[in-house]
């Protein structure tokens, strides 16, 4: 074991304390009107592990610590996971940013020992029938129960730790159907299946498990394209609540936005989220950065760039956190898409980065709001309506005003779909739309929606291709406006921004996506609606 700050405490304590004593109580907090749910604040010294394989004797390992994790945190977040590498955002810099003392151990075995107290057996899944590991994901946190492979059995049961095994989940399952059939029969209508959570039991091991874990989440791996299991899968979609929400991820992202929309369930994406909850247990009250002020509006070639996926959790942790940490960050306006829903589930990681904003760095939503969905495949707009005006309460709550939406990677906005954001996110200042080249649109006369003129274009010669072909028209006697969306996967970063900007003529004015919008309804005399 490697000791960092936190030492001399920890050594003194550990030794006083060989076993962490159950707490009573859990202390998850989910109020009616809340989307996810908040934990307890958490330890001010956190138990650093790492959760990779390249960390761990055997892959099947991590779900055992992932479980571990799960049930300690639930009463109080106090075991915090890195499963990055060298190129992530790195092992300590969200304890950094979120001001948390850690002690790192090297053997993640040691918290097994130091929190057996709180751990009532193990639950051994079926390593020939892997979708068994949901199951045992679903009942692990009620029962506070580690999640076993069969290799583990015999280690777990001796001394020092001598758990019991409270089920043997083995040959109980002819196949894959028979798993998610028990998990609907017999406990989703035991919960308030207000959040469904999918995770692939072969590519997640770790990452969002522990939160569903810690929730008792039911946990499912459904393919909507695949007959019996489509079937199924609306079984549990149907019978979700209005407020309801998919976590995870989908077999195929079309098919299963496609799928939850049309039973108005938006999807958190979320699957790779490593920390959940240590980030849900921070203060839920934003620090909004006021925006500097607007532009004067002149005839020019107004553009604004927008970075895309910040409607997944795992992202804004992750590869969003690295971004951000780029020297050249507030170099030029840009856009940064993250999620309304991070008021619940990592306030302190939104905090941290409306603290650390420029005045050229803007907070939007990623698609389509509050959660993905793809819009115009909502079953109805009294759905959708309650949809938006939860939206809008996260919108204000996070200071967002600029909100993407998605209606596949390639469509527009309905214009029924545009009259409800319209009339029930009024603090809104534009939408941005994925029929690229498209026309403008106004609803209800107030809210603009403006197609993309690139809706994803990731370096510097396609963005200034895109900005080129857009501005061949331009005859200077009024503005125009452009929208620029990269993806950050193939290397959009600020100084990409940086050099585009450095390449065009004096006609043009960069600014940030709110500004851009704020101007194009000063030129198309829209109100401006006060936030």
């Amino acid at each position: 074991m490697i000791a960092f700050r936190g030492l001399l405490t920890f050594l003194f304590l550990y030794l006083l304390l060989p076993f962490t004593p159950a707490p009573a109580v859990a202390q998850v907090s989910w109020p009616a009107g809340q989307v996810l749910p908040s934990f307890a604040t958490p330890a001010p010294t956190q138990d650093l592990i790492l959760l990779r394989k390249d960390a761990v004797d055997q892959e099947d390992e991590l779900y055992l610590f992932s479980s571990l994790k799960g049930i300690v945190n639930r009463t109080q977040p106090r075991i915090f996971a890195y499963d990055g590498n060298d190129n992530a955002e790195g092992r300590y810099t969200w304890l950094n940013s979120l001001g948390l003392d850690y002690v790192e151990y090297d053997d993640p075995w040691e918290l097994i020992t130091k929190y057996r107290e709180e751990v009532a057996g193990i639950i051994v899944y079926d390593s020939l029938q892997l979708h068994t590991v949901n199951l045992a994901t679903t009942i692990a946190g009620d029962r506070r129960a580690l999640i076993a492979s069969p290799r583990l059995v015999d280690r777990l049961t001796s001394a020092p730790y001598n758990f019991a095994v409270l089920e043997d989940l083995r040959g109980q399952f002819s196949d894959k159907l028979a798993v998610y059939r028990s998990i609907y029969d017999n406990h989703w209508t035991e919960t308030d299946r207000r959040i469904l959570m999918g995770i692939s039991p072969r590519i997640i091991k770790a990452g969002v498990r522990e939160y569903a874990v810690a929730l008792g989440l039911p946990t499912i791996w459904l393919d909507p394209e695949v007959a019996e299991e489509s079937e199924l899968l609306d079984k549990f979609l149907s019978s979700m609540p209005t407020d309801g929400h998919y976590m995870g991820w989908w077999p195929d992202e079309a098919a299963g936005i496609t799928r939850a929309s049309r039973f108005g369930i938006p999807t958190i994406p979320s699957d790779f989220s490593t920390n959940l909850t240590v980030h849900g247990g921070f203060d839920r009250e934003i620090r909004i950065k006021p925006p500097p002020p607007t532009p004067e509006l002149e005839n020019k070639i107004y553009v604004a760039f927008i970075l895309s996926d910040g409607d997944n959790l795992q992202f804004v942790e992750h590869a969003l956190r690295k971004i951000w940490s780029d020297p050249e960050r507030g170099s030029v306006p840009l856009g940064w898409t993250m999620s309304p829903a991070m008021k619940d589930a990592m306030p302190g990681a939104l905090n941290y980065y409306y603290d650390s904003a420029t005045d050229n760095d803007n907070i939007i939503s990623g698609p389509s709001g509050l959660g993905y969905i793809y819009p115009n495949f909502y079953p109805d707009d009294d759905r959708l309506a309650q949809y938006v005006q939860r939206m809008e309460a996260y919108n204000n709550a996070t200071g967002i005003r600029v909100t993407t939406i998605w209606n596949t990677i390639t469509g527009g906005i309905d214009q029924n779909v545009g009259e409800v954001y319209a009339r029930y996110a009024p603090s809104l200042l534009g939408l941005t739309a994925q029929n690229t080249g498209g026309p403008l649109s106004v609803y209800r006369d107030s809210l603009p929606g403006k197609p993309l003129t690139c809706n994803y274009c990731w370096n510097e010669e396609n963005i200034s291709g895109h900005i080129a072909r857009a501005s061949e028209d331009w005859g200077g006697d009024e503005p125009l406006f452009l929208l620029i969306q990269s993806q950050p996967w193939k290397g959009a970063r600020p100084a990409v921004f940086r050099r585009v900007v450095e390449s065009l003529g004096p006609e043009y004015r960069v600014v940030r996506p709110d500004h851009l919008f704020q101007l194009l309804r000063e030129h198309h005399g829209l109100p401006v609606p006060e936030g």
